[in-house]
């Protein structure tokens, strides 16, 4: 008999003392003191397990070891799609405190070993009252790809 299958058990007949108790004590004033006994009686006998479970060194990494534990695809879904657009905003941002306003990120990216990773960077600027030359379209990359810090992220500016 395992340990727990003991304490049920011992829960169970102290339970069960206390009923027999109840019904073959008589009415009267040292009843009620005797159901208090039981019942304090049957309380230590449920919260006995506590001390040794609190003793035991616990091994948290069993308990954790993700064999049944998998993240939900569609929240981290969702929370990749939410640092995507505040990174497109963060983005945006950057470039009117440049002097580029009106601007449109796109964000296009990969996960790779559950990491999000930026792949490219599409730039609308059509609706911007800036020149549209290939110096400022170069000038645009070079900013992103400062901000991203990262040289190898394809930027595209259009409009």
């Amino acid at each position: 008999m395992n340990l727990v299958s003991k304490w049920v058990m011992s829960i169970i007949g102290a339970a069960g003392l206390g009923v027999l108790v109840d019904i073959i004590m008589p009415e009267g004033s040292t009843k009620k003191y005797i159901k208090s006994i039981m019942s304090i009686i049957t309380l230590f006998i449920i919260l006995s397990p506590l001390p040794g479970l609190l003793n035991k060194k616990w091994d948290y990494t069993e308990l954790f070891s993700g064999k049944d534990i998998q993240a939900d695809k569609r929240i981290v879904d969702n929370v990749n799609l939410q640092q995507l657009a505040v990174l497109e905003d963060s983005i945006e941002n950057k470039l009117s405190m440049d002097g580029i306003n009106d601007v449109q990120i796109k964000l296009t990216a990969i996960i790779d070993n559950n990491v999000l990773k930026v792949r490219a960077v599409s730039v609308n600027v059509s609706r911007c009252d800036i020149k549209k030359d290939s110096k400022t379209f170069d000038k645009i990359k070079e900013k992103i790809k400062g901000y991203l810090n990262d040289e190898d992220i394809a930027v595209i500016v259009y409009g």
